[in-house]
């Protein structure tokens, strides 16, 4: 209990400490110079924005804008209090004099602070020239940076997207369908889904996934990288499901693969080469929209009959 509290007066200690931020045009200290070549906004539009709205756009899409004083002192006086009530009655007072003396400290340091108006401020006003000339933000691929492009440009992006891969347009939702034929199947596989848990192991509110797209600026043309949102997906629940019970059964040999790029280096640095060899990567185009179902059927049941083999000689 000692150890939350000396937790919160660090953190009390921090806010009255807190860097003097009335010169507006300072950025957060926990922002820093990015390293990598490629820069942190890249407009392809022809546009041009000030200097001071290039630097708020660089923070990032994740970058946490500055908060107006009054909605931190809140909301800490509001962890303080409940901390507070968890111990002894007899050391509750004495901590909300000492809280009471932070806070007030804390109000006279914040009164002149402008550097969340100021943040805000720039926000709204790049907001109102993206919308008035009908520009978008997306994010770049392999990479931290964020894109501004015309509306019409990404659109014709994504139709050049879908031209080029197997795509069908259809004019009925099918989730609905699909939801049905899910919860059938699930309903059929009691071995693996128990009647209690069924209901956690589909979507109750279903709706069809969501296209969400990322630029890869790295490549000539700058096409698109697909993103599919299946939060809502009919068989987003119980393909996870599926997934954790298949690993768990460890079905697959697993001899050819890897589990990030520092596994790779790793075994790269393993092989002698001379002069006469020479090192080769491929790269398989769209790898997960090619893959056969048909094929991936038969490879499971195979894998999990061989399972199923293995388990009988254990026994």
């Amino acid at each position: 209990m000692e150890s939350r509290y000396q937790s919160m007066n660090k953190k009390l200690n921090t806010l009255i400490t807190k860097h003097d931020a009335s010169q507006p045009r300072t950025i957060h200290s926990k922002t820093k110079t990015p390293t990598h070549t490629q820069p942190r906004v890249i407009n392809l539009t022809n546009i041009t924005l000030t200097q001071e709205q290039m630097k708020v756009l660089s923070l990032g899409p994740q970058y946490a804008l500055e908060q107006k004083p009054s909605t931190y002192i809140n909301e800490l006086i509001i962890e303080i209090e409940n901390a507070i009530k968890k111990l002894e009655p007899k050391w509750q007072n004495m901590y909300r004099h000492q809280a009471t003396t932070h806070m007030k400290q804390i109000k006279e340091n914040n009164k002149q602070n402008p550097l969340h108006k100021w943040q805000q401020n720039l926000i709204n006003k790049v907001k109102k020239e993206l919308t008035s000339k009908n520009i978008t933000i997306t994010k770049a691929d392999k990479s931290k940076a964020i894109v501004m492009i015309h509306k019409m440009n990404l659109q014709v992006k994504i139709i050049h997207f879908l031209q080029n891969n197997i795509t069908q347009r259809i004019t009925k939702d099918p989730t609905d369908k699909y939801n049905k034929q899910i919860h059938r199947v699930a309903q059929q596989c009691k071995l693996i889904i128990n009647k209690q848990t069924h209901k956690h192991r589909t979507n109750l509110q279903p709706g069809a996934p969501k296209l969400n797209v990322v630029i890869k600026t790295h490549k000539e043309d700058m096409p698109i990288r697909p993103v599919v949102n299946n939060t809502r997906a009919p068989s987003h629940k119980i393909t996870k499901f599926l997934n954790t019970r298949l690993k768990n059964m460890e079905i697959l040999p697993n001899t050819y693969n890897i589990k990030n790029s520092l596994e790779i280096a790793q075994e790269i640095s393993k092989i002698h080469t001379n002069q006469h060899m020479k090192l080769i990567t491929l790269d398989i185009k769209d790898l997960y929209t090619n893959l056969p179902t048909q094929g991936i059927t038969q490879a499971t049941k195979f894998w999990l009959h061989n399972r199923s083999h293995q388990i009988e000689e254990n026994r």
